[in-house]
């Protein structure tokens, strides 16, 4: 028979379950955010930190571990307040913008390598020509614009004599 009231008895203070909370999903998001722009791919990676942390915090209520039901709905909507209120504030306030969404970065202009910014990116020549070619292009002198998107997607712009 199940202990009811234990199970919805929480065995921390919610205000620490939500100070972790906010304290892990803001480290992991600013973590992700500045150190892994290029393993992103397509997917936003705030939406993949929410996903585990939403997982991660809901899983003990799942497998009866040591905390309560309480503690991990409060965990799991602490994540999800602090994801729409990221979004929100860079929606609403232009500056802040740069928490979600990494600018556009040259890497290739006029067919000239952008070396600082392929620095910047952790791309070397190689990488960056197995990118062209995928996008049908062999040469750099056929380029106009090479640019690594905020999701760490590559735009190719070819010049206009070689479309």
């Amino acid at each position: 028979m199940p202990d009811w009231s234990s199970m919805f008895k929480p065995e921390l203070s919610l205000w620490e379950v939500i100070a972790r909370g906010t304290i892990m999903y803001l480290f992991l998001f600013l973590v992700m955010r500045f150190l892994l722009k290029r393993e992103g791919g397509q997917v936003n990676i705030a939406d993949i930190l929410v996903v585990v942390a939403v997982v991660d915090g809901a899983q003990p209520a799942f497998s009866g571990d040591a905390q309560s039901i309480t503690e991990s709905a409060v965990f799991v909507l602490t994540i999800l307040f602090w994801s729409w209120v990221l979004n929100w504030a860079s929606y609403h306030f232009k500056p802040l913008a740069f928490l979600t969404a990494a600018p556009p970065m040259v890497l290739v202009e006029d067919g000239k390598l952008n070396r600082a910014n392929m620095r910047k990116a952790l791309m070397n020549r190689e990488e960056l020509m197995q990118q062209l070619r995928e996008e049908g292009v062999e040469d750099l002198e056929l380029v106009h614009h090479v640019i690594m998107e905020g999701d760490g997607e590559i735009s190719v712009i070819k010049k206009d004599d070689a479309a």
